[in-house]
């Protein structure tokens, strides 16, 4: 938008932007490393509410894609967001000042109507190309890993329906208590520790450590239950979780070795894992970083299709800030 278009009030908040810019705003980078526009019809296909079938104008398509990015780079609730956007200049600028800001349930109703259009897989697929065509394709060999998302286990409900179910008697919810039950986490135990929620299966190219494909499935599910490889991947690098699970035809195996009944590894296999792990060990940098950096390791909402767009969009964030990264380091 020009300043020619702009009002008096987008106009001033421009003017004390600069100085917020001269301070170092990461996510002006951000907002410049992709071709957001190129989500434009992906995201108003959703959408019919055009001149010949009317209906009331949705919001601007750009708006909802770098809302949703701002979104988990922070970790932001819908509520959050909807604040931020309205207070900080940082954000303001990201999305393009617009002359009014998106409420809570407007984030919410538009992811609901992504996913249950699929549109989801869509945005990411466009994502990678992006990433293709600026020449971060993936050539050394991919990385296959899982991570657990923790949600609420709710125990006060679990004990509440434990006793009841001891003493002959049922539990009767109402629409709204059933409604912040979560419906599909399920326990895993991993190292001695219990986790609740759900697990996140990426695969990483091992250069650039971008994320090219992901799966969101219930905690429960075992890792080697899912494969992420295609056969365009040339190596799979994999810890011992996967050991024995096959790949497709012509994708050399880099699965660490697992010791069985009766057949410990040989010293060779111990050379061979060690090797693998050292590549294989990189991948965990994107949880690190969606972890650590952008506090994304716990989910609030309480569906398997819920949780799977938000990780997507979380995993789109965690790409865009490994871009940004990547950038400065060409340009360097």
């Amino acid at each position: 938008m020009s300043d020619g278009q702009l009002s008096f009030e987008q106009s001033m908040l421009k003017q004390a932007y600069v100085k917020v810019h001269g301070l170092g705003d990461r996510l002006v980078f951000i907002k410049d490393v992709i071709d957001w526009g190129r989500f434009r019809p992906i995201i108003v296909s959703v959408y019919h509410d055009n001149k010949e079938t009317g209906g009331r104008p949705h919001t601007d398509e750009l708006v909802l894609a770098r809302s949703f990015a701002l979104q988990h780079l922070y970790n932001l609730s819908d509520e959050e967001l909807e604040f931020q956007l309205a207070d900080r200049l940082s954000f303001k600028n990201f999305i393009g000042f617009t002359e009014s800001v998106p409420d809570y349930s407007t984030f919410w109703y538009a992811r609901e109507r992504l996913q249950k259009a699929g549109v989801d897989k869509r945005i990411w697929n466009e994502l990678q190309r992006q990433l293709d065509e600026k020449g971060y394709k993936a050539k050394k060999g991919s990385i296959q890993d899982a991570s657990f998302v923790a949600a609420d286990a709710g125990r006060k409900r679990q004990y509440k329906e434990k006793q009841a179910k001891k003493h002959g008697e049922k539990i009767e919810y109402t629409p709204r208590q059933l409604a912040h039950i979560d419906k599909d986490g399920s326990f895993a135990v991993k190292q001695g520790q219990v986790h609740y929620g759900y697990k996140n299966h990426v695969k990483l190219d091992v250069k650039h450590k971008l994320i090219r494909k992901i799966k969101t499935t219930t905690a429960s599910l075992h890792d080697a239950k899912i494969s992420l490889a295609t056969k365009a991947d040339w190596k799979m690098y994999r810890d011992k979780g996967y050991f024995g699970t096959p790949l497709p035809r012509d994708v050399i195996d880099k699965t660490m070795q697992r010791a069985t009944r009766k057949h410990p590894l040989t010293e060779k296999q111990k050379e061979r894992n060690y090797k693998i792990s050292q590549i294989r060990c990189q991948g965990e940098r994107s949880f690190g970083v969606i972890k650590r950096t952008l506090n994304g390791g716990f989910t609030y909402v309480k569906t398997l299709s819920r949780v799977s767009i938000k990780e997507m969009f979380k995993c789109l964030s965690y790409n865009l800030y490994q871009l940004v990264t990547l950038e400065r380091k060409r340009l360097a």
